[in-house]
């Protein structure tokens, strides 16, 4: 096969055989979430804190299989984690948090 060219190689794939291709490659792709060590983990928390009691905007980086999500806001903590952003009140899932700093 001819590694320069790669529509060539693909005008010999049946289209099913394309389609499990374009998904193994997609799958491929997806990342997996980081490991946090427990001081970052702190950190994060600390600062979470720090600003729900001064009402304090925080940047909030969410992991996300195929991209991060930045969310920008004011926390607040009724029963769940939640910020009051632009567009609205967003729950904050805990298990996607990767980074949370002060703006």
């Amino acid at each position: 096969m001819n590694e320069g060219n790669l529509f060539e190689a693909m005008r010999l794939v049946l289209p099913e055989h394309r389609t499990m291709m374009q998904q193994w490659q997609s799958e491929r792709s997806l990342r997996n979430p980081p490991t946090l060590s427990e001081d970052e983990f702190q950190q994060m928390q600390y600062t979470w804190s720090e600003a729900i009691q001064n009402r304090s905007r925080v940047r909030v980086t969410l992991f996300g299989a195929k991209g991060d999500t930045v969310v920008e806001g004011v926390p607040m903590y009724h029963g769940r984690l939640r910020m009051a952003t632009e567009e609205g009140v967003q729950s904050v899932a805990v298990e996607r948090l990767v980074a949370v700093e002060l703006v």
